[in-house]
């Protein structure tokens, strides 16, 4: 090959080199979000999935997308897309998030098994901001479909809080006849929600249970309850120094209750995080730690005037929940905005 024919290849690779660059740049970033819309209206349900969980990603740089991911959400006819559509939402807007919670809190009493579960599986990929939802989850756990119940135990473990609440529903989801929802609900005690005394003799019990896998699980579960708290919280405040883990580590806090009270100090300085997600699940772990973090009323006060209105709506709770002079105080002003 002579040296010009070298020359040409070498150059030719270069301008492949550079135009790979172009497109790479072009679908990265905000310069995607465009493309990633219009994928959400795909004829192939894997594009749409794929569409929403990269949006999910991107982050706050896909706030434009925010319409069809509530679109997706609400009426998309695969399951799996309206829940990838409201994974993405809820870590975008936690308003929108809440409107999807309304739009599909009525489809829990739709005749059709299939609506329901659907409503359970989307509910439950809104993570901890479909709190409002738990007591109607709750209730599906008597539902005559073995699948609605599996489901709402999801939607409960991933929803996570309040946690007293949650444990209770799922110690109780232990006891269910069929074997899909016992292995459903051992798996959140394994891998998602704490094991309280409550439910360790259920646990304790499982561990005979003649499905073995559902057995297993509950071992893993009964080797957490002897975890040391202490050490836990630690864990959970490193965690909360890596991007990547802070919405999952806020919302294992909230889940430990007054036992995340060490955790108190970080969790207030959470409350002026960027992220509306972020400061609404610190607020969720004060709220839950009670009255042992009184030294967060302060800034707690402050964001009562957030931005965002479910971070104001979870900050009153946590005020309310601290139950100090001044905390209650602060709150008065709104209630009497509420009776006016």
């Amino acid at each position: 090959m002579t040296r010009q024919a070298i020359y040409l290849n070498v150059a030719a690779l270069g301008a492949f080199a550079i135009f790979l660059a172009l497109i790479f740049w072009l679908h990265t970033g905000p310069r995607a979000v465009p493309g990633l819309i219009d994928q959400l209206e795909d004829e192939d349900a894997t594009a749409r999935i794929l569409a929403a969980q990269w949006l999910a990603k991107l982050g706050s740089d896909a706030k434009d997308a925010l319409p069809k991911l509530v679109e997706a959400a609400l009426r998309d006819s695969n399951q799996d897309v309206s829940a990838a559509a409201g994974a993405a939402i809820h870590t975008l807007d936690l308003t929108a998030a809440r409107d999807v919670v309304s739009g599909y809190l009525p489809a829990l009493w739709d005749p059709a098994p299939e609506i329901r579960r659907k409503a359970c599986v989307v509910l439950g990929s809104l993570g901890p901001v479909a709190k409002p939802a738990v007591p109607s989850l709750i209730t599906m756990l008597d539902d005559t479909d073995d699948l609605v119940r599996e489901r709402a135990v999801g939607a409960l473990g991933s929803i996570g809080i309040p946690q007293a609440e949650i444990v209770a529903a799922v110690t109780h989801a232990l006891h269910d006849p069929a074997a899909i929802v016992r292995y459903r609900a051992a798996a959140q005690f394994a891998f998602h929600i704490p094991v309280s005394a409550m439910s360790v003799p259920a646990l304790l019990e499982l561990r005979d249970d003649k499905e073995k896998s559902i057995a297993s699980l509950a071992e893993v579960a009964l080797e957490h309850a002897g975890r040391n708290e202490r050490q836990d919280v630690s864990h959970l405040v490193a965690l909360l120094e890596r991007p990547g883990e802070k919405d999952y580590a806020l919302q294992q806090l909230a889940q430990l209750g007054p036992k995340a009270a060490d955790a108190a100090p970080v969790l207030i300085s959470v409350l002026k995080d960027s992220l509306a997600l972020n400061r609404y699940l610190a607020a969720e772990a004060l709220r839950a730690i009670g009255p042992a973090a009184e030294e967060a009323v302060p800034e707690l006060i402050v964001a009562l005037h957030d931005p965002d209105p479910i971070v104001t709506e979870s900050a009153a709770e946590a005020l309310e929940a601290i139950g100090t002079p001044d905390a209650l105080k602060a709150l008065e002003p709104l209630r009497r905005e509420k009776t006016s």
